[in-house]
């Protein structure tokens, strides 16, 4: 094997496969870096069996070949080379020979025929929609997965859902359900699936242009996407997600809407006196105003916002961590909560549209 390649390409291409390699594993090969040459492309790929990365970029060959380098330590030493224009690659017995400028460094390499087999036959259902709607639509729900659950559990991952002509991801950890929707231009079938949210965060690092589209496919439990010469193949979540459609209730006593600005101004500040173990909000909402209540050790405060309510008064707590990521996430001039009582959750949502909600379910707690 022997090629001249471009360093600020294969420095890209490593940064982008070296994150799936594995940080815990007896296997050895599981920490490496597959280079394949064939024609005039070099294909590298990493994988930990859960997560496969693949990136192929144009070289200029020699002689065709493939060898498996140690993955963090490859990528690491290849970045310092990200501004020279020409390196040549060769592969001497078992040892990489990475010549640039006037200098030469020798890397050791695994057998390739170790590495594992990846599967790219994927095909039976798919959708394709905008890299941007994607994005945001994982973006503004992926934050309110579990961060405790244990790989194997059904809400530590993200329900996917495709119907018709929309796509909807479905996020919790039992204390908040975030529920985004967005459209897509074609799909094979409606169909449904649990994606972990490491997963969802590697597809959206390899969507850069938010204009053009891009194919997700789905094979029983595997999921495939490839964009501009990256594919990403994973593991879906195996088991059944919770019915989150009946938490949610159609009616409600009372419906606040609030500036968002505003609002999520007044939300920061209140923050700062909220302590580490105390990180609670209250809302005291009344017909003209919300306020905002929050106390520690080192202080106290109440902040007013204007509102308009439509309904009963009422007083709720809630932790702020899930108020303010889903205030930050409302694209909307105005916010709209609506209330049924302190104890039972609430439903904070864009004013107009009902694509994108939060279900938060609210602390019995005194602030």
């Amino acid at each position: 094997m022997k090629f001249i390649v471009n360093g600020s390409e294969l420095s890209n291409a490593t940064s982008k496969v070296v994150k799936a390699i594995s940080n815990k594993t007896t296997n050895p090969i599981l920490e490496g870096i597959k280079l394949s040459v064939v024609g005039e492309e070099l294909t590298l790929t990493a994988t930990d069996t859960e997560i496969t990365i693949e990136k192929t970029i144009p070289v200029s060959t020699f002689t065709e070949g493939e060898t498996v380098v140690p993955g963090k330590f490859f990528s690491d030493f290849i970045k310092k080379l990200e501004k020279v224009e020409d390196i040549s690659i060769s592969l001497e017995d078992s040892e990489l020979k990475i010549i640039y400028n006037d200098s030469e460094f020798n890397i050791a390499t695994m057998k390739a025929e170790e590495f594992p087999l990846i599967n790219k036959n994927i095909k039976e259902k798919s959708v394709t929609l905008y890299q941007k709607d994607f994005k945001d639509l994982i973006n503004k729900t992926i934050f309110a997965c579990s961060q405790t659950a244990h790989n194997s559990s059904r809400v530590d991952g993200c329900f996917i859902t495709i119907e018709d002509d929309k796509i909807s991801a479905v996020a919790t950890d039992t204390g908040r359900i975030a529920i985004n929707k967005k459209k897509i231009e074609q799909a094979s079938e409606n169909f449904s699936i649990i994606v972990s949210p490491r997963t969802l965060k590697e597809i959206v690092s390899i969507l850069d242009k938010d204009d053009e589209l891009f194919t997700i496919i789905v094979q029983k439990n595997v999921i495939m996407c490839e964009v501009e010469g990256t594919v990403l193949i994973a593991s879906l979540l195996e088991g059944n997600y919770i019915d989150y459609k009946n938490i949610i209730s159609r009616e409600y006593k009372s419906e606040m809407k609030v500036k968002k600005e505003e609002f999520y101004i007044a939300l920061e500040r209140a923050s700062i006196v909220a302590t580490d173990y105390n990180k609670i909000v209250k809302f005291d909402v009344t017909e003209n105003n919300v306020n905002i209540l929050a106390k520690s050790e080192v202080g106290k405060v109440n902040e007013s916002v204007q509102i308009e309510l439509n309904g009963k008064d009422v007083e709720i707590a809630f932790f702020f961590k899930y108020i303010i990521e889903a205030i930050k996430n409302i694209d909307d001039e105005c916010v709209k909560i609506c209330f049924n009582s302190s104890i039972e959750p609430c439903i904070i949502k864009p004013f107009s549209g009902d694509d994108y909600l939060h279900l938060i379910v609210p602390v019995r707690k005194n602030v």
